[in-house]
């Protein structure tokens, strides 16, 4: 089995918040060992260029912009540990502009294969599902995002064991599948496979009110077994460890409960199309564990083709931006 994902620039968007603090060291860590470039990013909205501008007279936006990416050097520099900082190369760069736009702007621009961002900053996680940067920038932006909520940020990173692969053998599940192989491979980290069966699906199949029989159980849960096996194998093929599970209950529960179980230390999940981010955010599987689980969550974004068309026609140039 070959990996056909490459991250090789890594774009970190900050607040100075705590909880970017944590997002940003999970970046360094990732793009060390991805030996990837690191494109630590801050919107500086007008409203603040103005005020500055106008408390300092003879500041001119330039100057302004040049401080703020001096500033922004000595905090990645506060809060990510020099035994990250040495093998990094990092790009620092600061934008005027609202933070969703911004971030966008930057990630089209600095062609990062993915974003690492806290999902609560000066605002708060309750904010945020609700429609904030963050869930902005997740429906908007079509590379991966991995979200950090600030109650992991103080989770050690220096060691990346377990990574956790929850499926349902959608399209969606299917494009997270290379980045949870890629995860692995970059951490020699073992993978966790888990699909999880609702039970309502399992009274549906039987149309029957009551349990299934154990033989009936069997029957239906051998593919999915078959298929989490043959997933293991190609992990092991890799001289990486693997392990899978079938599981039954609410999806995203289990999901986190499995999470927390096993002490994964990252989780991989799918979401597809125009509907897909923008709708998980606010109740199913993805968005409930991004809000309760224990570790940092890969959210993989999977077009579909007829919706990837009528975006890519819908699209107008980003505006001019201001010079930095």
């Amino acid at each position: 089995m070959s990996i056909a994902v490459k991250i090789t620039r890594v774009l970190a968007p900050t607040d100075f918040s705590t909880a970017a603090e944590g997002a940003s060291r999970l970046a360094a860590r990732l793009a060390m060992r991805a030996q990837a470039n690191l494109i630590v990013f801050h919107a500086f909205p007008g409203v603040e260029m103005g005020q500055q501008m106008e408390s300092e007279r003879g500041k001119t936006q330039v100057s302004v912009l040049n401080d703020a990416r001096t500033r922004l050097r000595e905090w990645f520099e506060t809060v990510v540990p020099e035994e990250f900082r040495r093998f990094l190369t990092v790009e620092f760069n600061v934008k005027v502009g609202e933070p969703t736009p911004a971030i966008v702007g930057a990630a089209k621009r600095s062609g990062a294969d993915l974003i690492v961002m806290a999902t609560e900053g000066r605002t708060g996680l309750a904010h945020l599902l609700m429609g904030s940067v963050a869930d902005a920038v997740l429906r908007t932006v079509s590379i991966p995002v991995l979200a950090l909520r600030s109650s992991q940020a103080g989770r050690p990173l220096t060691t990346v064991k377990r990574v956790l692969w929850a499926t349902d053998f959608s399209p969606a599940s299917e494009g997270a599948w290379p980045y949870a192989v890629r995860l692995a491979d970059l951490f020699a980290a073992e993978v966790l496979l888990v699909h999880v069966v609702r039970p309502a699906e399992l009274a549906g199949i039987a149309d029957a009110p009551v349990p299934p029989s154990p033989h009936w159980m069997g029957r239906y849960l051998e593919p999915l077994e078959r298929e989490l096996e043959r997933r293991q194998q190609e992990v092991e093929a890799l001289g990486l460890r693997a392990s899978r599970k079938v599981l039954m209950g609410p999806p995203a529960e289990v999901i986190v409960e499995e999470a927390g179980k096993e002490q994964a230390d990252l989780i991989v999940m799918g979401t597809h199309g125009r509907t897909g981010l923008g709708h998980i955010l606010v109740g199913s599987v993805t968005g409930a564990v991004v809000r309760k689980a224990p570790c940092p969550v890969l959210a993989v974004r999977v077009r579909r083709e007829r919706d990837a068309q009528r975006k890519d026609a819908s699209e107008t140039p980003t505006p001019a931006e201001a010079p930095s």
